[in-house]
């Protein structure tokens, strides 16, 4: 299952505000040739969404969440400050 933490979705509704974005647009996640991107757009009804604060931050079709599956958005502090970062999830029991 692809999942979102906390911190991810507090910095997807920082891209939100700081794009202007209104009430009905998140941020999709699509996957392009040089990797994964994040777009705006409107829920469509078969994706999954990722709220943050009683709002959509977070959109995935179905094809995404698949890929997606055993995956972690996070957040990650860099030099250059915080970072979106995907982290594939440890198997249960591994140690």
């Amino acid at each position: 299952m692809f999942s979102v933490t906390i911190a991810a979705r507090n910095r997807l509704l920082r891209k939100l505000t700081h794009k202007k974005a209104s009430e009905g647009i998140a941020l999709r996640c699509t996957r392009r040739k040089t990797g994964w991107r994040l777009r705006l757009d409107r829920a469509h009804p078969d994706d999954t969404a990722f709220v943050h604060e009683g709002r959509n931050v977070l959109l995935a079709d179905e094809v995404v969440s698949q890929a997606l599956t055993n995956v972690t958005l996070d957040v990650k502090n860099t030099d250059a400050g915080p970072r979106l970062t995907l982290r594939r999830n440890q198997p249960l029991g591994a140690a």
